[in-house]
């Protein structure tokens, strides 16, 4: 089934799709694990897709609208997977891309996901976490966007990757924030938030600042 459910994903377009178990993730916060979820996951799914290199070299309108094309495109690919799951007997809950979540911290602008997509995606395999905090693959480095799929079906887990993928010593994501929010493994949403977004002349709300992605030599 392992095989079968990825492939399935492949087909309707995801670059890359790993299994994970869930206690690869138990470490996470409470509200943030797959049970808070779904209360009787076994496994979860991350899903990634690939997005043009030339996007991040763009102007924000055109990146902004490509984020958001892909974030919708990845919930499609997410909520048919799900319904195969359901198809082959289990439950399953797509957590989609541009991450759901309930828990909010006003006072440090700080939001956390039902689910953590790119740590979802470090346990099944497809990448490793950068300085930058953004999940960094072998193929295309940064250059994906997560969605991931929780079900109650106890599949066979990915190899987790062992290498390591940021370069040794190099701090070109962390000198490249304009706001110095980021330090190794560790983003302060409260300084990175209000410098994300940026409202276009007729209001379109897009993301304005991506200079962590764009430097990374990956």
């Amino acid at each position: 089934m392992e095989q079968e459910i990825k492939q399935f994903a492949r087909e309707r377009g995801a670059d890359l799709v790993g299994i994970t178990s869930v206690e690869r993730l138990a470490a996470a916060p409470p509200g943030s694990r797959p049970q808070d979820s779904l209360k009787e996951a076994k496994s979860v799914l991350a899903i990634a897709k690939c997005f043009p290199a030339g996007g991040i070299f763009s102007r924000p309108s055109n990146y902004g609208s490509l984020m958001f094309s892909i974030y919708n495109f990845l919930d499609h690919i997410a909520v048919d997977v799900a319904n195969a799951l359901e198809q082959r007997g289990g439950k399953a809950v797509p957590i989609l891309a541009d991450g759901p979540y309930d828990h909010w911290e006003a006072e440090h602008l700080y939001g956390r996901g039902n689910l953590s997509h790119k740590h979802a995606a470090e346990a099944a395999g497809l990448g490793r976490m950068g300085k930058n905090t953004l999940l960094v693959t072998p193929v295309y480095g940064n250059r994906v966007l997560l969605a991931s799929v929780i079900t109650d079906l106890e599949l066979k887990p990915d190899a987790m990757l062992e290498e390591e993928l940021c370069i040794e010593g190099c701090t070109q994501c962390i000198d490249a924030c304009p706001v110095k929010a980021i330090a190794e493994g560790h983003v302060t949403q409260k300084l990175c938030r209000p410098n994300l977004m940026i409202k276009l002349p007729r209001g379109q709300e897009v993301y304005g600042c991506w200079e962590c992605r764009k430097a990374c030599p990956r």
